[in-house]
């Protein structure tokens, strides 16, 4: 399956920085601006399942602090970006095997978490 079409799609919906990753941290597809490593995703995804952030989210060595977390979802906010632009409200959601991953900055910030979850729950019915 090419996983770029849904990056794409995710793109184009608004999201700024995406991309769609196996709960083991592995790439399926990602924005180019969406740097993060492999296992920088493990450990969100460790951390949504204990539902523990000790330390916040770190994607290319930048602190996200953690405002929301769920069963199956942690949303956090970057603070510390070197510019505006880049000061995502990162959210995180997990599906069956998979990870979807998106970010906003600025004004409709806020549309991340519904961008992410819908996507993340479209795959969700196809066991991903």
């Amino acid at each position: 399956m090419s996983w770029d079409s849904y990056v794409t799609n995710m793109k184009a919906s608004g999201l700024q920085i995406c991309g769609i990753f196996g709960q083991d941290g592995n790439v399926w597809a990602k924005a180019p601006e969406l740097v993060a490593s492999q296992q920088d995703v493990a450990n969100i995804v460790a951390g949504i399942k204990a539902n523990a952030f000790t330390d916040g989210i770190h994607l290319n060595g930048i602190k996200y602090t953690v405002i929301a977390t769920g069963p199956d979802f942690a949303t956090a906010k970057c603070r510390n970006a070197p510019s505006e632009a880049e000061k995502y409200l990162l959210h995180v959601a997990l599906g069956n095997t998979c990870v979807v991953m998106g970010g906003i900055a600025g004004a409709a910030e806020r549309t991340a978490t519904k961008l992410v979850e819908d996507i993340r729950d479209y795959l969700a019915k196809s066991n991903y």
